[in-house]
């Protein structure tokens, strides 16, 4: 703010408008606001019920997350959803208020479909379809209260939410006894190349002086696959580059994450060769892990480096609709306050994002 020499205004210019809203206080603005008092009631009891309802799939979750170290990570990823809704706020500002009956239809179809699925998982254990179900509660309750729009313009924190879901044992098993295989394949031609023979005999391999390592299935690299496509999937969102480029982040995950894992068997086999078997183990090979996936990260972000080069970032318009795609709702241009940045106002059930009313010059 400009002042004069006795410290008031200068009176040729307007006073600095206040800084913009985040995602919560924007929230909590319209949380707040009496004339969103039921629309506020009503999407608090609806978080209430799902609650209820889905008590089970919660407990499930929890279980998972504590007792296996495979997705220790699922704390994190609800955490890591809202982070990326907020980034969406901040990058691409609100939205206009729901129009027409599409929010209410498809949330109230993905609701249903995720009840049946809740009641039938009462008589079969099938802790994964009700692990979607829930997910699928989560949007059709967004939908039904904010709109089709919203959806299409936060579908990234829903679909990020994945991350969390525990694989079912059968898949999980399918997917990581191959790793496991291939890992001690290449590991085993590497280390031979190198001068080191190895027998490999599935996950077994056996090192000179009859020294045995075993790739276990916590080796597999499904740890590193799973933390890698999270990881590339964020950079992918957060990254305003076309969608070659991000398409191309995504799909580097996985020879990363089996390069980095394979490196760590090699790594191990020199480590129980060379040096002594006792440093293999326990806390050094929890360490050595550590590194290993430091290293995966130096290549992820080679890989965008090379791309950049071809691809400056300076050259690329900021996709539409937050990086999901272009609905005419979400590509066109949001009305904005003075300061750039929508706030957040509503009436009756729904929660749109609506525009503050622009500052007037009084010059």
């Amino acid at each position: 703010m400009m002042t004069s020499t006795d410290g008031r205004p200068s009176p040729g210019r307007p006073p600095d408008p206040d800084p913009a809203p985040s995602l919560h206080q924007a929230l909590a603005r319209w949380a707040v606001d009496p004339a969103n008092r039921p629309a506020a009631l009503a999407a608090t009891a609806c978080l209430a019920l799902l609650a209820l309802l889905f008590r089970d799939t919660l407990e499930h979750f929890y279980w998972v997350w504590t007792t296996d170290d495979n997705y220790s990570h699922g704390f994190l990823v609800p955490l890591l959803s809202l982070y990326f809704a907020a980034r969406v706020f901040q990058r691409d500002g609100g939205l206009a208020p729901p129009e027409g009956g599409r929010g209410l239809v498809l949330g109230g179809a993905l609701l249903a479909g995720a009840l049946a699925v809740n009641v039938v998982k009462v008589q079969l254990p099938l802790d994964f379809l009700g692990d979607l179900a829930f997910l699928a509660a989560l949007v059709g309750t967004f939908a039904m209260i904010a709109g089709a729009a919203a959806l299409w313009r936060y579908w990234f924190p829903f679909a990020f939410l994945a991350f969390m879901v525990p694989l079912p044992i059968a898949l999980y098993t399918r997917i990581a006894s191959p790793l496991q295989l291939l890992a001690s394949r290449l590991a085993s031609a590497f280390m031979n190349a190198t001068g080191v023979p190895v027998l490999c005999e599935g996950n077994r391999m056996t090192l000179p002086g009859g020294v045995q390592m075993f790739v276990a299935e916590a080796c597999s690299g499904m740890r590193q696959l799973t933390g890698f496509l999270a990881l590339a999937a964020a950079v992918a969102f957060l990254a305003r580059r076309p969608f070659w480029y991000r398409a191309v982040v995504v799909a580097s995950a996985l020879p990363i994450a089996l390069f980095a894992n394979t490196a760590r068997v090699v790594a191990t086999g020199y480590i129980m060769h060379f040096v002594d078997p006792r440093y293999a183990e326990g806390t050094y090979h929890t360490l050595e892990g550590l590194l290993l996936m430091g290293l995966g990260l130096l290549l992820l972000n080679s890989v965008c480096a090379l791309m950049d080069l071809a691809s400056p970032p300076d050259a690329d318009p900021p996709p539409p609709g937050g990086g999901g795609g272009g609905s005419a709702a979400a590509s066109s241009p949001s009305p904005t306050s003075a300061v750039g940045r929508p706030a957040l106002a509503g009436d009756g059930w729904s929660l749109p994002l609506r525009a503050a009313a622009p500052v007037e010059d009084p010059s």
